[in-house]
Formats: C-alpha cells, structure tokens, sequence
C-alpha cells in the first residue's frame, strides 16, 4: 500500500514558530500544544491502517504483532499487556481493519503510550473513485488522552485538471489527560500533483492541501485556520515547500505563514501585526 502525508492546517507552524524569538510576545496560550495533540492524534490514523494492513506496526507497538483474518478467531486470542492485536476482515460487504492495544498503558516506539482500538473501513480501493475510508477510535487513549470521533477519507476521482483528490474531514474530541475537552473539526482537500501514476514508490509523491481546520478549548483558547494558496508537500522532502496559511488565534491577531516559492528547506515567514520574522 502506497504511503500518504496528511498535513495538519496549523499543526506545523505552531510548532516551528517555537523557534521564533518574538513568539512569546504573541502566543501565551495553550493552543499551540493542545492543538498538536488533538491533530496527531487523527492524523497518525492513517500511517496505522497502513502498516497494520501489511501486518505490523512498525512505530506504533512495542510488543509483538498478531495478525488475524477471522474477526472471531480474535476474540480468543491470547492478549500479553503490549500485544497488539491487528484483525482484518474481508468477508462483509464493507472490508474493515482493527487495531487493538488492550486495555492497559503500552509504551510504543513513537515514545507514546496507546490503549484501546482504531477501527478502520474501506468500502474498496485507494485507488478507485468514490472510496470512502473511515477511521473510528474505540475506547483509544494516546498519552491519557482520550481520542473520539472519525477521520473520514473520500476519493472524489479527477479534478478538472486530471489530478486525483480527496476530501478529508476530521469531526473529532479529545479528552485531554488534565480534564479539558477540546472540539476539532477539519475539512481539507488532498490533490495529487505528481507521482500519483507510480503506486509502488511513494518518494516522487507530490501534493496540494486546501482547506479549514478549527478547535475550541472549554476554556475558550483555540483558533481557526485557513489556507490562503495551497499548502505544497513533496514526500521526498521533509519540509513544506510552498504555500500561504492563516491562523487566527481566539481573541488574538492573525498569523499569515508563508511557505516560499517552492525551496526544499526549512525557511518561512510568520506575518503579525504588519511585523514579519523569518524562521529557519
């Protein structure tokens, strides 16, 4: 199965911009912190379901792997504490994969503690139009922090200019360990530029982002963020290349992050107040 980034809008400017010697004047709030845990937490979903479909979890355990076809077969199972369990089942109308940490603590290889499980429905290929693929959180705990809700991936086939896309929405809670409940809510679009034609390497990957993510706090320090030009990822480089983003912080001014033109580095701009800092 072919390997996929899914950019969080905002998630990698908060924490970037932590190098930024001016920040503190602007961003003393929680945001920034509680926002990277809920936005992981869904966007790590992906890279799970596939390595799981593949029969392992390479950073995301820290025991052995089981792997079962028959969803009944599971249920006898023996569980040791960090077994993960991975069911796969093909034999309904909607295919489906279950990851299952057990009910206790387990010390992953991301450096995580995981429990509970991720449930995941294919109602067919990556590949084909109209492929909804759905990822479900039962139960799951990332760090004592309790995950909800669904990470929703649609195949929506060619865009007007014969580039693949997808609509991807994410509706979710997070109960984080401290007793705060933060609401999270993501409508992006994935468009393939490039590499879409070579399904076995992933390295000539290219993609555009677009779209809206948005969070409130109970106690009311979230933001709302928007793409302003679509944001560029090239899977053969570990930056973003190119882009325009907005943040908007509750009750605090705009962040305008601009990407660049399209360098493979680590160098943007973060706009604020008129006053513009590089980061790098």
């Amino acid at each position: 199965m072919k390997k996929f980034i899914f950019i969080s809008l905002g998630l990698a400017v908060l924490i970037n911009a932590g190098s930024c010697k001016k920040k503190d004047k602007y961003d003393n709030s929680a945001a920034p912190k509680n926002n990277a845990i809920v936005e992981n937490a869904f966007d790590e979903m992906t890279n799970m379901s596939d390595q799981a479909i593949q029969g392992n979890l390479v950073f995301y355990k820290s025991g052995k792997v089981t792997v079962t076809y028959d969803k009944y077969e599971a249920a006898n199972l023996e569980k040791t504490p960090c077994n993960v369990v991975i069911t796969i089942d093909t034999v309904g109308t909607i295919d489906s994969l279950t990851i299952d940490w057990g009910t206790s603590n387990c010390d992953c290889n991301d450096g995580k503690t995981r429990r509970g499980k991720i449930i995941t429905t294919f109602t067919g290929s990556y590949f084909d139009q109209g492929t909804v693929i759905t990822h479900t959180p039962i139960n799951y705990y990332v760090n004592d922090h309790k995950v909800e809700g669904t990470k929703t991936v649609t195949n929506m086939g060619l865009n007007s200019s014969n580039q693949p896309y997808y609509n991807i929405n994410i509706n979710g809670v997070v109960t984080l360990s401290s007793g705060e409940i933060i609401t999270y809510t993501s409508q992006r679009v994935r468009t393939f530029t490039a590499g879409f034609s070579t399904p076995l390497f992933f390295w000539d990957d290219e993609y555009a982002i677009t779209g809206t993510a948005s969070a409130s706090v109970v106690n009311g320090d979230g933001y709302y963020a928007e793409t302003i030009t679509p944001i560029h990822i090239k899977v053969g480089c570990g930056y973003i290349t190119q882009g325009v983003l907005d943040i908007i912080p509750n009750g605090k001014p705009v962040r305008r992050i601009d990407y660049g033109g399209g360098t493979c580095d680590a160098t943007f701009t973060i706009t604020i107040n008129g006053n513009t800092y590089t980061i790098n």
